[in-house]
């Protein structure tokens, strides 16, 4: 079974899921299995905690391979948070002799000349994207494989991250019992998860709002082209109730799952609800404006911080798709309300990702746009992955484009 299969893993602040998917006849993605478990050992997207990470991942592993009856032994992971950085790179290439067709060779040469990058020590590169061909200068190509030309250059999306918190994902995944096949940017994998073609050729901003962090990337031409990780989340908000109302996280996280609401104008007057507080036997009444108040701030300043790096992108009044919302923070009541008010002329809607098979129903849901995003990049880049461009045979030297996705196989 597992020869048309990937296995990916989405390990964040709050959950870890695990997916066995393939695709299906005409394209869409098919959840064959499917588990998840709580995870209390990431902290703003990297691994704080190595047993308690790994013990998550060994179970949602454990389940999947029970479903299938089958060994889950390797994995296309998910990686964020603040310490993963991205970069534009060019490279250049001649062609020699002049005008003869351009092949995979040249492809992958020039690609290697966009990662000649000066890299600190304490950094590695986790991906590179190629977002753009020029040949003989003329842009937009999205395939220069077969075209003749005496000039190759490319644009590159060039993906890094601090070694040692790529070093502790993968060796959570090695504690688990598996390997790390790849790894994905997370809001690369969350835009997969949820945004159209037209989406992504137009130009759209992806916002997976997580438990710990909450990740954002443009996507223009088809591809990335900038993205940003935000300390913003829901833990934040959690937090936020559990010290101003004088409560546990967990008293915090049932109300704001029950009455929170990211616009507290949009709540009726009157409306109220009962706080059960540290030490105190008899439940404090509250208004639910002034609760959800509390809410409104925190989920304010992220759509500002949303708006500040949409302008550090380059990109204003270049995304004619507007901002897509996912992520389990996300599904709180009004947040789109709150972003359109807050990105003036932006339209701004929430993304849900469609997968298929007897499982869909519980997994066309935000939280779940990363892990089947994941599964998007792996099965659809997988026939259009160059060899190697370390030539030592790791997963972080491979390239692969996105531009299959596209219809250009």
């Amino acid at each position: 079974m597992s020869s048309d299969l990937v296995f990916v893993l989405d390990l964040g602040s709050t959950k870890a899921v695990c997916m066995a998917a393939r695709a299906t006849s005409d394209d869409k993605i098919e959840v064959v299995a499917m588990a998840h478990a709580d995870c209390k050992g990431v902290k703003r997207g990297a691994v704080a905690d190595l047993d308690d990470s790994a013990m998550a991942v060994s179970e949602v592993i454990r389940k999947v391979s029970v479903a299938l009856g089958e060994d889950v032994n390797r994995l296309v992971v998910a990686i964020g948070g603040s310490h993963v950085e991205g970069v534009n790179a060019q490279g250049f290439v001649p062609i020699v002799p002049q005008s003869r067709p351009i092949n995979s060779d040249d492809v992958l040469r020039v690609v290697n000349h966009s990662r000649q990058l000066m890299m600190p020590p304490d950094r590695e590169q986790i991906q590179a994207i190629p977002r753009e061909f020029r040949v003989n200068g003329q842009r937009g190509i999205a395939k220069p494989i077969g075209m003749n030309g005496s000039k190759l250059e490319v644009m590159t999306y060039i993906v890094t991250g601090h070694t040692p918190n790529v070093q502790n994902l993968e060796r959570v995944v090695q504690m688990a019992g598996a390997r790390v096949d790849g790894m994905v940017l997370m809001p690369l994998a969350s835009g997969l998860g949820v945004l159209s073609e037209q989406d992504r050729e137009l130009g759209v901003v992806v916002v997976d709002i997580g438990g710990g962090t909450s990740d954002m990337a443009v996507f223009a031409n088809g591809s990335i082209a900038f993205h940003a990780s935000l300390p913003i989340a829901g833990q934040l908000v959690t937090s936020d109730l559990s010290k101003l109302l004088k409560t546990t996280p967990d008293e915090a996280e049932r109300l704001k799952l029950r009455y929170g609401g990211a616009v507290a104008s949009m709540v009726p007057e009157g409306d109220s609800l009962d706080v059960n507080q540290i030490g105190q036997e008899v439940p404090r009444p509250m208004q639910r404006r002034v609760f959800c108040e509390i809410v409104e701030s925190r989920m304010r300043e992220l759509a500002i911080m949303v708006r500040q790096q949409i302008e550090r992108s380059g990109f204003t009044g270049m995304l004619p798709g507007g901002v897509v919302l996912t992520g389990g923070g996300s599904l709180l009541p009004n947040t789109e309300d709150l972003f359109e008010t807050n990105l003036s002329h932006m339209r701004v809607r929430r993304g849900v990702p469609k997968a298929e098979g007897q499982l869909k129903h519980s997994l066309n849901r935000p939280e779940y746009a990363t892990a089947l995003g994941l599964a998007r990049y792996a099965l659809d880049t997988a026939a259009d992955e160059y060899d190697t461009a370390t030539g030592d045979g790791s997963w972080k030297g491979r390239v692969r484009s996105l531009f299959s996705m596209f219809g250009n196989k």
